[in-house]
């Protein structure tokens, strides 16, 4: 459609008079040139024809050898679609989709900027960077459990994608007071819990009980008084021991649970209704500029899809208790570790499922007892 469009336009042609000029019209009309509108004056001749007889005029001029002087009338007033244009709206238009598809920007929220260094560290390991692929970061959950297993001091990690950014909110988990005992009062140090002993971090005091051995609920380890010769010295044990033990936990679940998952999303783009209605208001060149900013948006939606999950022992096994160790983690201190992982049973009776999972953990296991001096 567009090619016999062209085909119609009008060309103007001026040529100056001289012998060959009648000769070169006539044999135009020969040719079944239409010539329109021909006009004169003192100098040059002046008539318009088809866009279509322009390769035939032109083979005619050179048999002649007349010099024309040819223009469009409406070449300011009409796009001329040429190859080169249409290549350069198909760019302005694949070039936005294909960048939609490109993470442009990773943002990291949080206080610690020492904690905000390592997650951004474990983000790369992560393949989570600018300038990749969406499909080639991993699904929220996979990021998630990854950056809470390796930051304990973190209760939760809020992932929100939008457009061709990802940004990550991070929420610390509450900071455990340790009330310790006054100054004032000394102190021994005692074990909470049975284990074996692994290693002693003291600042003051005293050890007891040597390393690999094993101790009970209240027995001493560490002693707030110090002998030099005959005399005693109370200084008080300050510090942590580190030992090895068994940590029991239960837990109890439905047979089945609603989820919902993330199954796609919805990429919106060259939306001209809608941009067309916001211009259609208030037409001014700022509007038209925005009109075409809206045109060429892309805009992304997240479409989920309501699951069902039986639980068995493989959903157990490969998603839920990965989750009960990041649980069970957060309970140790700071350079607690949890070393081994076992099923005691698992059960299922009615609509529940109970459980109990053994832990192999290393901890501090020492607690401050106050030396009554005098006794």
């Amino acid at each position: 459609m567009s090619k016999k469009i062209s085909q119609k336009r009008l060309i103007v042609c001026r040529v100056k008079k001289g012998p060959r000029v009648f000769t070169f019209l006539q044999a135009l009309r020969e040719q079944q040139v239409d010539i329109i509108k021909l006009s004169s004056n003192e100098e040059e001749l002046k008539f318009s024809f088809h866009e279509i007889h322009l390769k035939k005029i032109k083979n005619i001029r050179k048999k002649y050898g007349i010099k024309l002087n040819m223009s469009r009338p409406d070449a300011i007033h009409i796009i001329q679609f040429q190859t080169y244009i249409w290549l350069g709206i198909m760019l302005f238009i694949l070039v936005p989709y294909l960048f939609s598809h490109v993470v442009w920007e990773v943002g990291i929220e949080d206080v610690s900027e020492e904690r905000k260094a390592k997650i951004q560290s474990e983000l790369l390991k992560l393949n989570v960077k600018e300038q990749t692929l969406k499909n080639d970061i991993p699904s929220d959950g996979e990021i998630r459990q990854s950056l809470l297993a390796n930051n304990k001091d973190l209760s939760w990690i809020h992932i929100n994608r939008k457009g061709s950014s990802i940004h990550f909110e991070v929420v610390p988990a509450p900071v455990n007071e340790i009330k310790y005992a006054p100054k004032k009062t000394p102190s021994d140090l005692i074990a909470t819990r049975k284990g074996v002993i692994t290693y002693y971090d003291l600042q003051s005091g005293e050890r007891v009980v040597q390393i690999h051995e094993t101790v009970q609920k209240g027995d001493l380890l560490a002693s707030g008084i110090i002998k030099q010769g005959n005399i005693e010295k109370v200084v008080g044990a300050e510090g942590r021991v580190f030992a090895d033990y068994w940590m029991e936990v239960s837990f109890e679940l439905p047979k089945t649970i609603k989820y919902k998952e993330l199954k796609g999303k919805e990429v919106t783009f060259f939306n001209v209704k809608h941009a067309w209605e916001v211009y259609n208001e208030k037409r001014s060149i700022p509007s038209f500029v925005q009109f075409l900013r809206n045109v060429f948006k892309v805009d992304t939606h997240l479409i989920y899809e309501n699951k069902t999950q039986i639980v068995d022992e493989e959903w157990i096994q490969n998603s839920f208790l990965p989750l009960l160790q990041i649980k069970s983690n957060a309970s140790l201190s700071s350079n607690g570790q949890i070393k081994q992982e076992k099923i005691l049973h698992i059960a299922w009776s009615n609509d529940k499922v109970k459980g109990k999972v053994l832990y192999y953990i290393n901890d501090n296991i020492a607690q401050k007892r106050p030396i009554h001096q005098g006794d």
